[in-house]
């Protein structure tokens, strides 16, 4: 998951609550027991997830950088050294950080709004979670940040424009450092993506190997397969019926084009690779024969991209 940390405070805590080592929030609202969405997040923060910075008020408030979780979200007793106007809260939200990336050309926020508005607007309006779970608001015919969001969700599409829009001023040269960094952001997403989806595969199938008669159930050799890869296809990345629970093996020979899966989830084996002993041992005698599934079931479409690009096209 994606956060965004709209904090507009420099001192924001302070010691060992302040910027880069944690994010936190009251527990609940001033004078009542009731909950804020934008705190609440807190809770739904888990270890490995991504936190996007936005700092600064007004004219310099700017997308500057990313940080890691290294917890999960949890409420503690515990209290920051400066809870300014949270000073009267009882209890706090919290979720530990590391390894803050600085961007090198920190993008303004009034420039995000101005450079994306319509696709801005149009995702408010397509927008189907209720409440909107967002850092930002149309309101008076202008964007504009939501009062109090203090962590949001950061969906694919969020994610893209404000990646996208990193891009430094006209009178200066992209580094490699800057490069580097946008780099390094894409791939830790997409690889915390990618564990969640295998996670999820895995889950699925009872952490078992799905081949037929292959008995491998070891956690340590399982790999939850992508059936239409993470690159080809966007729509299906992280859907569990884009995925296969294998061992390292069969995974292997998956990915290779050794064997693919027909409609019914049966066996089809690439006669290319008939004289392989991993072919004859390990996979012949499973021709035609259906795979073990789980309550999820293979996406056909995908299935068929699989056959198409390692077995009809050789």
């Amino acid at each position: 998951m994606i956060w965004l940390e709209m904090s507009r405070e420099e001192k924001h805590g302070g010691g060992e609550w302040s910027f880069q080592k944690c994010i936190w929030g009251p527990s609940h609202k001033k004078g009542t027991n009731n909950k804020w969405l934008f705190w609440e997040n807190i809770l739904n923060v888990r270890k490995n997830d991504i936190v996007i910075h936005l700092r600064g008020k007004g004219e310099e408030a700017a997308f500057i950088g990313f940080s890691n979780v290294i917890s999960d979200g949890y409420e503690t007793k515990d209290r920051p050294p400066h809870a300014g106007v949270w000073e009267y809260a009882e209890s706090f939200y919290r979720a530990d950080l590391s390894d803050f990336t600085k961007f090198e050309f920190p993008r303004k926020l009034k420039d995000f709004f101005f450079n994306h508005q319509n696709d801005l607007i149009s995702y408010l309006k397509n927008k189907k979670e209720r409440p909107l779970n967002c850092f930002f608001v149309y309101q008076a015919g202008r964007l504009q940040c939501l009062n109090g969001a203090y962590l949001s969700k950061i969906d694919s599409v969020l994610f893209s424009l404000i990646i996208e829009s990193k891009i430094p001023p006209k009178d200066k040269e992209v580094s490699i450092e800057n490069v580097l960094v946008n780099e390094k952001l894409r791939e830790v997403v997409q690889r915390r993506g990618q564990e969640k989806f295998s996670l999820k595969v895995k889950e699925n199938y009872n952490w078992r190997c799905c081949f037929p008669s292959c008995n491998v159930d070891d956690k340590n050799f399982l790999v939850g397969s992508h059936i239409d890869r993470w690159a080809d296809n966007i729509e299906k990345r992280g859907k569990i019926s884009n995925g296969l629970c294998l061992c390292c093996m069969h995974d292997r020979a998956f990915e290779l084009g050794y064997f693919s899966l027909d409609d019914e989830y049966r066996i089809i084996l690439n006669e290319d690779y008939s004289d392989s002993i991993v072919y004859g041992k390990g996979m012949k005698s499973a021709q035609g024969k259906k795979i073990k599934l789980g309550v999820v079931l293979p996406d056909k479409e995908a299935l068929q991209a699989h056959r198409v690009r390692n077995i009809i096209e050789k």
